[in-house]
């Protein structure tokens, strides 16, 4: 355990040493500030602490428009584009170079000479790494805890859950990162790699669930009415994207979870309700609103998470079987 601490304190001291550590982090603190200052009156919704407000009938203060609105954006918007997406390239740019500079001539074998063994030296270093996106996450997500109770009212706990998510999808790719890192010794080269990998993962993921979606309601990718050939030939690509979904990280699918997991004040989840509120103010109809619930549950978390861990796990083993295998 005192090996794991002075290790884990190293991290935290190097991160703190990075610029972009501290941007990253006040940017996060700004975003968060920006969301508290979001509020509800008598006639909608009000921006920078009540200077702006806007008319909207279905998002006046105490309504459950103003409830939904105020998630939707914690859930899709901080979460689902700041959190998973700038700030995760973020913590992986800057973290990038803890591999490949702790395996220079010299610096792992300061580590190397205390009682501890290379497999569990490269977990706890690992671990370290994870404090990147753990802290700012953490920070961001108190803020949004008081921010929920000053505008609607009430103490949610289930907001917290956003902090294991992201830290699930920061893992992910971060395990990729620091196999790469490994292998190549380049912080350059494990970045570009890892987002490559990312995106290219995020495409198969997507076309699995467009052409899960076609099959069910009959039009295709850009609204085109399918024949039952047409369905036909998306249910063939969608088996083609099965093996692959299976085995990649659910980046998207597992920050989605946080719509199943957050709870309004009625006891609802955040997903169901506003897929309801959709169908019942016309947006979508009958039809559609099925199959997008149906898309939100078809996988349980379980197998989100245990899918995406299993891949992490394969990669993390690859990874520590190349680092035992370095000389130092």
């Amino acid at each position: 355990m005192r090996q794991f601490l002075a290790i884990l304190n190293d991290s935290f001291r190097l991160l703190r040493a990075r610029t972009l550590f501290w941007i990253s982090l006040g940017v996060s603190a700004f975003a968060a500030i920006i969301y508290l200052s979001i509020g509800f009156d008598e006639k909608g919704i009000t921006l920078v602490f009540g200077l702006i407000d806007f008319e909207m009938e279905f998002a006046k203060k105490g309504s459950k428009g103003a409830e939904l609105l105020y998630y939707g954006v914690f859930s899709n918007a901080i979460v689902g584009i700041w959190l998973t997406w700038i700030a995760t390239i973020l913590a992986l740019i800057s973290c990038a170079p803890v591999f490949p500079e702790f395996m220079e001539e010299g610096s792992a074998g300061v580590a190397l000479s205390k009682p501890v063994s290379r497999p569990l030296l490269f977990i706890y270093k690992f671990i370290g790494g994870l404090l990147f996106m753990a802290i700012q996450v953490t920070l961001f997500v108190v803020i949004v805890f008081f921010a929920i109770k000053l505008r609607l009212g009430v103490w949610n706990p289930s907001v917290f859950w956003s902090v294991p998510i992201v830290l699930l999808v920061f893992s992910y790719l971060y395990a990729v990162m620091v196999w790469l890192g490994i292998k190549t010794r380049s912080v350059m080269a494990s970045v570009l790699l890892t987002l490559l990998f990312w995106i290219g993962s995020f495409v198969v993921l997507f076309a699995e669930s467009v052409t899960y979606q076609s099959t069910l309601t009959g039009r295709g990718f850009l609204g085109t009415t399918l024949n039952e050939e047409g369905i036909e030939d998306y249910r063939k690509m969608n088996e083609m994207f099965k093996l692959p979904y299976a085995i990649l990280p659910k980046t998207s699918e597992t920050s989605g979870l946080l719509d199943r997991l957050l709870v309004l004040g009625d006891g609802d989840a955040l997903g169901k309700a506003t897929i309801e509120a959709m169908g019942r103010n016309g947006m979508v109809g009958d039809r559609d609103s099925e199959v997008i619930k149906d898309d939100l549950d078809r996988h349980s978390p379980l197998y989100v998470i245990g899918t995406s861990l299993l891949f992490e796990a394969v990669v993390l083993l690859l990874a520590m079987r190349s680092f035992c295998q370095r000389d130092f």
